[in-house]
């Protein structure tokens, strides 16, 4: 099968997203949340420390607090361990309590604590309110007012802050156009499942303020997982009726191979992707019927010609001209993960290449190639570009 064909090259793609390490000086810096910007893990351990020693000598000082809290929430451990992963909370709750007590009534103190609690689905959105009342012009507030939401049954108004989000120019442009192409891949009315911020919230935000593939429903794994009753939510306005009882204590994979067993039960004729986006442990159990036809896959347990669809898609439906014209210049903060995510294209692109060289069509072949293959540079993937100059003509592999 083609995802078996091209698999290691995919999950390399989507795994190499982790910053070469390199020296940087003893200063303090701004650590901006993932969603912008990755940094190497002894970047966040250094920059820990430093921030400790500022909010030390000036103790009134919020967004020292703040990117304090931030170096320390993105470090990784010495040692993988429940030990050590509970000691680094207790750390953070432990800069949330000083923050209680020295910047009680600032818009970081607000922001963080709501933050920090809302992974165990403890923020209070009173916290969220208060953070919006000083500052309602930040976007980072949007994201989690439309997660709460959306989450507790309030559709209009995460709409209405997805629309806010919009608006804020808070999502750059260039992942606006990958998720229109990762919605371009969809059938009709068609579940799509996605994997984390980068490739939710600009579906939803495209789907709210531009009514653009309303049709479809965007389930994404991590959320849906802690969240039955929203997961319910969303599959019955398409009067698709699960049991979420027999998907609670699964791992993410089993989580994913059941709910799709559930609604293909329920709704045979419902078509199914998985965006590229989700890691390869997540889907493993599902690859025999996963087929590339964009940047997601087609679940089908009847074979697919999924090539023509690939072919079609990419050609027809998707927005390329950011990939070769962007207009922001080399050093804006999300630069390196869109590099990343980019490989997705240059592995599509691959696939397309193969079959149109194979079918004679060596014009459309070679455009392709070349445009994977600077992506596939852009994203440091050797690995591709190896195997994308390995790609020739039909008659040049009959020499």
């Amino acid at each position: 099968m083609l995802v078996q064909k091209i698999s290691g090259i995919f999950i390399l793609a989507l795994c190499l997203f982790a910053p070469s390490l390199y020296a940087q000086k003893a200063k303090p810096q701004t650590v901006h949340r993932i969603i912008y910007e990755v940094k190497p893990n002894e970047w966040y351990l250094t920059q820990a420390k430093l921030w400790q020693k500022v909010v030390q000598k000036n103790p009134k000082n919020p967004e020292a607090w703040r990117n304090y809290y931030l170096a320390v929430r993105y470090s990784r451990p010495a040692q993988f361990t429940p030990q050590a992963f509970k000691e680094k909370n207790q750390k953070m709750e432990k800069i949330l309590r000083e923050m209680g007590q020295n910047v009680p009534n600032s818009y970081d103190y607000y922001f963080l604590k709501f933050y920090h609690y809302s992974a165990y689905k403890k923020g209070d959105i009173n916290l969220l309110k208060k953070a919006y009342a000083i500052h309602p012009d930040r976007p980072e507030l949007y994201y989690f007012f439309i997660i709460y939401y959306f989450t507790h049954n309030n559709p209009k108004k995460a709409e209405t802050f997805c629309k806010k989000l919009y608006r804020s120019k808070d999502i750059i442009p260039d992942l606006i156009d990958y998720n229109y192409n990762v919605m371009a891949s969809c059938k009709p009315n068609a579940v799509l499942f996605t994997n984390g911020d980068n490739d939710t919230y600009p579906v939803w935000v495209l789907q709210s303020a531009k009514n653009i593939r309303p049709d479809i429903t965007v389930i994404n794994a991590s959320l849906t997982m802690g969240y039955p009753k929203y997961l319910q939510q969303l599959l019955k306005k398409r009067h698709i009726a699960i049991d979420t009882l027999k998907l609670k204590h699964k791992t993410r994979g089993d989580f994913l191979k059941a709910l799709i067993n559930q609604i293909k039960s329920a709704s045979p004729d419902t078509p199914i992707y998985i965006a590229l986006t989700l890691p390869g442990n997540n889907i493993k159990t599902l690859q025999d019927s996963l087929y590339i036809v964009g940047l997601a896959y087609r679940y089908s347990t009847e074979k697919l010609d999924n090539l023509a669809l690939l072919n079609r898609n990419v050609s027809e439906k998707f927005r390329l001209d950011y990939l070769q014209h962007s207009w922001y210049t080399e050093d804006y903060l999300a630069k390196k993960s869109m590099d990343m995510l980019n490989l997705n294209y240059a592995v599509i692109f691959s696939t397309l290449v193969d079959h149109l060289y194979l079918s004679g069509q060596i014009e459309q072949a070679n455009h392709w190639k070349k445009l994977a293959l600077s992506l596939a540079r852009k994203g440091g993937n050797q690995k591709l570009v190896r195997y994308l100059n390995s790609l020739m003509s039909e008659p040049n592999k009959e020499k």
